[in-house]
C-alpha cells in the first residue's frame, strides 16, 4: 500500500505572494517524506536555501520571516535568523537540535556564497550537514564564551582602604 502524505494548503492568514515563496519548500518536504536514505533531507534544505537566497537578494528576508512567523503563529525572537524561521514554519515536527543544525548549516552556506544547486556538493566537501554546522559555529559563535558582568566591583576605582589601628 502506498504511503499517504498529507497535502499542504495555504493557511487563511497567509497572502498568495508569501505562499508562492514557501510552497516549494512544502513540496520538497512531501517528496522527502516519500524517499528513504540519509540524503533525503537535502532537497528540502535546497528549497529552504533557495527561498532564503531569493529573499536576501530582494532585501526582504527579515520582513518575510517575521510575516511568516506571525502567520503560522511560531514564537520568534528578534535575533532569530530568517533561515531558522523558514525551517520552524515548514518542519514543525523536527526536534530543536535538528532545526539548529540545519539552520547553522544553511547559514554557513550563505556565508560561503554558495548557489542553491551547489549545496549538496558543499555538504559533501564539509562532512555533511553536521560538518557545515560545525564550521559555522567555529566561524561565527552565537553566544559569548564568558561573561564579564557577574558582579560589580565593590570599589569602583580599585582603591584599597586601610583600616586605622585602634590603639
Amino acid at each position: 500500500m502506498k504511503n499517504r502524505v498529507p497535502k499542504f494548503s495555504r493557511p487563511t492568514g497567509l497572502d498568495t505572494k508569501t505562499w508562492r515563496y514557501v510552497e516549494p519548500i512544502f513540496k520538497a518536504s512531501r517528496q522527502a517524506q516519500r524517499e528513504t536514505g540519509r540524503f533525503k533531507s537535502y532537497g528540502c534544505l535546497v528549497a529552504v536555501y533557495r527561498t532564503y537566497k531569493e529573499w536576501k537578494d530582494l532585501k526582504i528576508s527579515k520582513k518575510m520571516a517575521r510575516h511568516l512567523a506571525n502567520s503560522f503563529k511560531i514564537p520568534r525572537t528578534k535575533s532569530t535568523s530568517p533561515v531558522r524561521t523558514l525551517i520552524d514554519v515548514t518542519f514543525p515536527a523536527l526536534d530543536a537540535k535538528q532545526k539548529s543544525r540545519w539552520s547553522r548549516a544553511l547559514e554557513f552556506a550563505a556565508s560561503t556564497k554558495a548557489k542553491p544547486e551547489q549545496l549538496p556538493k558543499l555538504f559533501k566537501t564539509h562532512s555533511g550537514i553536521a560538518g557545515c554546522a560545525r564550521w559555522a559555529a567555529k566561524q561565527k559563535t552565537k553566544k559569548k564564551k564568558h561573561r564579564d558582568d557577574w558582579a560589580l566591583d565593590p570599589c569602583p576605582l580599585n582603591i584599597v582602604v586601610q583600616k586605622k589601628p585602634i590603639w
